[in-house]
């Protein structure tokens, strides 16, 4: 009996393995800027994505915040926002803006542009977020960063 559940996981592996190694991800959409960096006055800037055949979504944002406590060697803590913590919505010409808390990102109706608007920095500190996208394996996803 103990065979027969074996010749099943190694039968389910296989098929995985070639389910995995039939995706082609050369169709998949890429951004020009993994990195963007903002000086503490804000402003506004574009980042495109270069669409390929698949389609992308926007997922969420994490915030990477200065925690002296923190265990970690930078001491940085991320913190993964909720829906709930995000204002999401779209307009009238079909775009879709996400705003949290600083920083603005307006993605466009056709999803070839997203304009990236920090506020400016009055805290003192250094301020960073993630932008996550997926499409059928990873999205246009990128980092941006506002100087103290």
């Amino acid at each position: 009996m103990k065979q027969h559940h074996y010749l099943w996981a190694l039968s389910i592996c296989f098929l995985l393995l070639i389910a995995c190694g039939c995706d082609d991800t050369s169709q998949t959409p890429r951004i020009k800027q993994e990195f963007m960096e903002f000086d503490r006055t804000g402003g506004t800037k574009v980042n495109e994505v270069v669409l390929k055949k698949n389609p992308w979504f926007f997922h969420t944002l994490i915030v990477y915040e200065q925690d002296p406590s923190a265990t970690t060697v930078n001491k940085v803590r991320e913190k993964e926002l909720t829906k709930d913590e995000m204002e999401i919505s779209t307009t009238e010409d079909g775009s879709k803006v996400i705003h949290y808390d600083w920083i603005t990102f307006r993605i466009s109706k056709d999803t070839r542009t997203i304009t990236v608007t920090a506020e400016e920095n009055k805290t003192g500190k250094p301020r960073s977020i993630y932008f996550m996208a997926l499409a059928i394996v990873w999205g246009p996803s990128f980092t941006v960063k506002q100087k103290e």
